[in-house]
């Protein structure tokens, strides 16, 4: 169920992604055509201190709106932790450290055991390790807080 709530949050902002895309282009194509028209008039006949605080205003909209692009960005930018030899992500799914793709291989093998996972892309073993001694992926996704 993770990998389809994964894909369905990718989807969404790719959607929103192209929405704001097109309503850039609108507005640019829109700008392109009237600005000629209206420009000229606009400045004859509007005092100067009025269009200094029209630019002031649209100075000001466009920092909030890269102050709210970048907030946006922080809050759905993916934070991996390092934690037991490997990195977790907020849903306790484990990371390779190296390629930071999810680890899908876990084995657990030998006495004493050995808990490691395989990393598909670099074809490495990454063990589990907490306190110098090896742990299960269930014990380190309940220490995880």
């Amino acid at each position: 169920m993770k990998i389809i709530d994964n894909i369905k949050e990718a989807t969404v902002i790719q959607i929103l992604s192209a929405m704001l895309g097109v309503l850039i282009l609108l507005i640019g194509s829109i700008y392109s055509e009237v600005l000629p028209l209206l420009f000229p008039t606009i400045v004859q006949q509007l005092p100067k201190t009025l269009l200094l605080k029209l630019l002031t205003l649209a100075i000001t909209l466009f920092v909030l709106s890269l102050a709210l692009s970048l907030a946006v960005y922080l809050k759905l930018k993916r934070k991996l932790i390092p934690k037991f030899g490997v990195l977790w992500d907020r849903n306790k799914e484990a990371y390779c450290p190296a390629c930071e793709i999810v680890l899908s291989e876990y084995n657990e093998q030998g006495d004493p055991p050995i808990y490691e996972f395989r990393c598909i892309k670099c074809n490495s073993y990454i063990r589990l390790m907490h306190l110098g001694k090896s742990i299960s992926m269930t014990n380190a996704q309940q220490l995880l807080k």
